[in-house]
C-alpha cells in the first residue's frame, strides 16, 4: 500500500507537470528542463510500485497508473531485462525517466515526408544509455523512439500529456519500413 508522502510526491510532480506545460507549451528544451526537478522528486521515492493502480500496458507485462486525470497520465512500468521495445510513435509528447536500472533509448526524427506507404527514413537524434534520475522528453518533430532494459528489475516512469494514438506507427530504421498497427495488438 502506498503511503501518504508517496501520494503527495506523486500529485505535487502532475501539478508541476501542469504548471510546465502553461508555461511552455510543448517546447521541448523548455519543458525538459521544467520536468527535470519534479521527475527527480518523483524517482528518488523508494516505495513508487505500491503506490499505482494496475494497468494494460503496450510492450510491458507490469505496468500502473500513477496519476490519471484524463489529459495527463503518469505511468510506472517494468521493463524486462534485454527486450527491446519496437521502435514507435504516440502522437502526443511524452517524458520518460528512469526509476530503477539502466535503459538504452534511442529517439528518432524523421526525415522523409511519410508519402511513400511502408517506407520511413529515420534520423538518430538522441541515442544513450538513462540511469536513474535521467529523464528525456520525446516530443514533435523528434517524436519517434525504441529503448531496452540493461538491467534485471529496471523501471520507468512516463509522463504524457494528451491522448496516445490507438494505431501508431511502428520502424524498423535499418530496413527503413513503417507499419501501422494497434500496440495492443
Amino acid at each position: 500500500m502506498a503511503s501518504p508522502e508517496s501520494g503527495s510526491a506523486i500529485r505535487a510532480c502532475a501539478q508541476a507537470v501542469i504548471q510546465a506545460i502553461a508555461a511552455h507549451g510543448h517546447d521541448t528544451a523548455k519543458l525538459s528542463e521544467a520536468l527535470r526537478a519534479p521527475l527527480a522528486a518523483l524517482v528518488a521515492r523508494p516505495d513508487l510500485r505500491e503506490a499505482g493502480v494496475p494497468r494494460v500496458g503496450n510492450h510491458v507485462a507490469n505496468s500502473q497508473y500513477l496519476y490519471y486525470d484524463g489529459d495527463l497520465s503518469i505511468l510506472l512500468f517494468e521493463l524486462p531485462n534485454g527486450k527491446p521495445v519496437p521502435v514507435h510513435d504516440h502522437g502526443n509528447w511524452e517524458s520518460m525517466a528512469i526509476y530503477r536500472g539502466r535503459v538504452k533509448h534511442t529517439v528518432y526524427q524523421r526525415r522523409d515526408d511519410g508519402s511513400v506507404p511502408g517506407f520511413a527514413d529515420l534520423a538518430v537524434i538522441d541515442d544513450r544509455v538513462l540511469e536513474p534520475g535521467d529523464s528525456v522528453v520525446i516530443a514533435p518533430p523528434a517524436d519517434i523512439h525504441g529503448f531496452m532494459a540493461m538491467d534485471d528489475d529496471s523501471w520507468g516512469i512516463t509522463v504524457a500529456s494528451g491522448t496516445y494514438k490507438a494505431e501508431r506507427c511502428y520502424f524498423q530504421p535499418d530496413a527503413k519500413t513503417v507499419v501501422t498497427k494497434n500496440p495492443r495488438g
